[in-house]
């Protein structure tokens, strides 16, 4: 019946977890005059030293095996594009980026840039490929994630790679994935094809460089006229996310055309310029615009 006791606590101390169970069992053996008594010291030492050892394998994580493990604090998940959730006021006021060992995912003609479109943020570069084109890796590091998305929404098919300087990066709209996750690769090895998967409007790879789950800019990194980088080394900083932060402080405004409207009079009705609207929405000086077309407007 004694014995029975002892089990009850136990299980009542796992419950509350393995980091807690030392000091807890500590407290059931010194308070409880039942167990105490019938329980000897050698017993009591064997339950803890094994205690000890769960606990010292449950909190393992080995920074060799996943990538900059240090830096995310042990988080390693295979379906979680932002498990971190750390907003950018929470980085670290800065952070060495060792980038010597960049390989371009791709060299070719950039079709969209980072930054604010279409009322959204657009969290990366795009470069024009051919279905079938190699993509990849940019840096040493471990795949973390490949996803085939289903139907004409997100990024398709896509891998996430972080890499032992810290960043994570994202290749979007695959037409075939050629890594598994987990699987080490290095700077330059081929981890998918180019494809049209996902919302895309053509062949197309997305490709997102991320600090703690936060989009960074590429173009802060790379100098995309000779696909090199501009230093061996990067110091993230906050202001290094200054498009986004400007963006969450202050969306885009867009307004729906209607029929009789004209640049002059939305520019009038929005306090801004034709000259801005054109700039805003990529429009050339004799482009007209249409009812039905959304215009950002701020």
């Amino acid at each position: 019946m004694q014995k029975h006791h002892l089990l009850i606590v136990l299980l009542s101390v796992f419950s509350f977890g393995i980091a807690s169970a030392q000091l807890s069992l500590l407290k059931e053996i010194e308070n409880t005059s039942l167990i105490a008594k019938n329980v000897s010291i050698q017993e009591q030492q064997i339950l803890i030293d094994s205690l000890l050892t769960i606990e010292a394998e449950f909190n393992e994580f080995d920074e060799e095996e996943y990538p900059a493990g240090y830096l995310y604090i042990g988080e390693w998940d295979n379906s979680t594009l932002n498990p971190y959730q750390v907003k950018i006021a929470a980085l670290p006021d800065s952070f060495l980026i060792n980038c010597a060992d960049f390989f371009p995912p791709v060299e070719n003609v950039i079709t969209s840039e980072y930054g604010p479109r279409w009322g959204q943020f657009h969290a990366g570069m795009d470069f024009r490929v051919r279905i079938g084109d190699s993509i990849r890796s940019a840096f040493e590091g471990k795949v973390r994630i490949t996803k085939m998305g289903k139907g004409k929404v997100g990024y398709g098919y896509f891998v996430v790679v972080r890499h032992e300087n810290g960043l994570e990066t994202l290749y979007g709209h695959l037409s075939k994935i050629l890594v598994t996750p987990n699987q080490d690769v290095k700077a330059g090895d081929v981890i998918g094809l180019g494809g049209n998967t996902g919302r895309s409007t053509g062949p197309h790879l997305h490709f997102e460089m991320r600090f703690l789950g936060n989009a960074l800019n590429p173009r802060k990194m790379i100098d995309f006229e000779c696909f090199a980088t501009y230093n061996d080394t990067y110091t993230v900083t906050k202001q290094s996310f200054s498009e986004l932060t400007a963006y969450l402080n202050n969306p885009a405004r867009y307004y729906n055309v209607k029929s009789g409207d004209t640049l002059g009079r939305i520019a009038i009705n929005h306090r801004t310029t034709v000259s801005k609207l054109q700039q805003l929405n990529r429009l050339g000086k004799s482009t007209a615009i249409r009812p039905g077309q959304k215009l950002r407007v701020s």
